[in-house]
């Protein structure tokens, strides 16, 4: 009997996604969905629950690190893999859009570097690679560790984009502490960064900063006009 209970419940969940989305849902509602198909034979609505009273909300489900979402009570293996590959494909999806698309509009740069960062709790530096029509070739994470410490490492931005046969580059660089204002760190390191790589022939085209899932472009801002 409870089994047909269940049977006939995730049924109308489903029923009501395929015609609404997610909503009218509340956020235990859309991870009890994604988790029937990780526990196909228990209550999910239960480890939903479990779930946003540990994290709060379901972005902070999906950034949680895999062995934290395995210490909640109901969340198997197979669970924590899902959870953890809801904000993969978000990236492989907005990555498949960028790749066709200019990156040399800067708010194109911006929602794709926004993207990339989703999640992350460490500071990184990325290069994205882009052709002649600013088209993306390769992204990439060139370094990273603790804010205010990451170190550019100009070898590494040279080698890469040498190996993608690209000339034109976009940095981009998080801030975990959710501060969007670049710091005259931030405007200095791009002043060098440009200077020493236009003498190879790589040409830094924008340098993107991610902080509490907005961004920002220096080159947009300003930063970019004393440069030569």
């Amino acid at each position: 009997m409870a089994d047909n209970v269940h049977k006939g419940h995730r049924e109308r969940v489903r029923k009501k996604f395929i015609k609404t989305g997610f909503t009218g849902f509340a956020d235990h509602e859309k991870l009890e969905l994604l988790l029937f198909y990780s526990r196909p034979r228990i209550d999910t609505n239960a480890i939903a629950h479990n779930l946003i009273d540990k994290f709060k909300t379901i972005g902070g489900v999906f950034d949680a690190d895999f062995d934290m979402l395995k210490e909640v009570d109901g969340v198997d293996e197979a669970t924590a893999v899902l959870l953890k590959m809801i904000p993969a494909l978000s990236k492989e999806y907005v990555n498949s859009k960028i790749s066709l698309t200019s990156m040399g509009n800067y708010k194109t740069a911006c929602e794709y570097f926004k993207n990339q960062f989703l999640g992350e709790n460490v500071e990184k530096v990325r290069i994205a690679c882009v052709d002649d029509k600013l088209r993306l070739v390769d992204c990439a994470v060139i370094s990273e560790g603790t804010p205010g410490t990451v170190a550019v490492n100009i070898r590494k931005i040279v080698e890469f984009t040498y190996k993608n046969k690209c000339e034109s580059i976009i940095i981009a660089h998080n801030h975990p502490n959710g501060d969007l204002i670049p710091s005259d760190e931030d405007i200095k390191a791009t002043s060098d960064l440009f200077r020493t790589l236009k003498p190879v022939g790589i040409m830094l085209l924008d340098h993107i900063i991610v902080a509490g899932g907005q961004a920002i472009s220096l080159k947009e801002s300003g930063a970019f006009t004393l440069l030569k």
